[in-house]
């Protein structure tokens, strides 16, 4: 299982910092919530929405903290483990995920009535589908944009630095843009082989990319930007581990 963690992580985490600038981070994220202040605020909000009465309300509660109890097993998990998955336990835990999301359903249909789990069915789809709107909100250029506003601010980048990074976001979105465009323009499903092989092209091009930013930063911006991964990477973990 601890393998398992971290397949999940590289499997949905290698444009990871890419999407800083796709999605702003979530309230509970600004407001730096812990796992039980973020169960309490979600139980409120499901409380309004659905109506729930006192014998609900425990019973969410109860499966919302077992989720969060799950879900820290697992970042545990990640920080003990030090070998890199193969593809097999990649898609096990994939699997994994879809059968603890399929459990959680389950579970809130027998708590809620029928018209309950209706509006809650509902709410989940909406919530998706405002988080797809906002990422899809902003054009390429846009987003490369506001993240070199971040950078030239948190790295004090300079006029030459700021043009040299420009110019490397610029590069990797157009290349992210053809292959976006080379997917949907194939018309059909990718299969597991091409999945994988745009997992690691993607890898590759993110590792080429960090080369590029290192050569133009100093050693001390170089820093800063590994900290800023990563504290990105941190909260976009944290932020999927609660959705599962």
């Amino acid at each position: 299982m601890k393998k398992l963690f971290i397949a999940a992580l590289l499997f949905v985490g290698i444009v990871s910092f890419a999407q800083d600038v796709k999605q702003k981070p979530t309230g509970d994220q600004k407001e730096n919530l812990t796992p039980e202040q973020r169960n309490e605020k979600h139980l409120q909000k499901l409380t309004s929405e659905l109506s729930l009465d006192k014998k609900q309300q425990d019973q969410v509660k109860q499966l919302l903290a077992e989720r969060s109890a799950k879900a820290e097993k697992f970042k545990d998990a990640r920080k003990d483990s030090k070998t890199k998955p193969t593809d097999a336990e990649k898609e096990a835990f994939k699997k994994q995920i879809e059968t603890e999301r399929a459990a959680n359903d389950a579970k809130m249909k027998a708590i809620l009535n029928a018209d309950q789990y209706t509006k809650w069915t509902a709410l989940k789809k909406d919530h998706e589908r405002k988080g797809k709107h906002h990422r899809d909100s902003k054009s390429p250029q846009e987003r490369d944009q506001a993240l070199l506003q971040k950078l030239t601010t948190d790295l004090s980048l300079n006029a030459d630095q700021q043009k040299q990074v420009g110019q490397l976001l610029s590069d990797r979105s157009t290349k992210w843009s053809m292959l976006e465009k080379s997917r949907k323009d194939s018309g059909t499903k990718p299969t597991a082989a091409d999945k994988d092989a745009m997992k690691k092209q993607m890898a590759e091009d993110q590792k080429a990319f960090d080369t590029k930013m290192k050569s133009v930063l100093n050693a001390d911006q170089y820093k800063k930007w590994t900290a800023i991964q990563k504290e990105h990477k941190d909260k976009m973990k944290d932020h999927r581990k609660d959705k599962m």
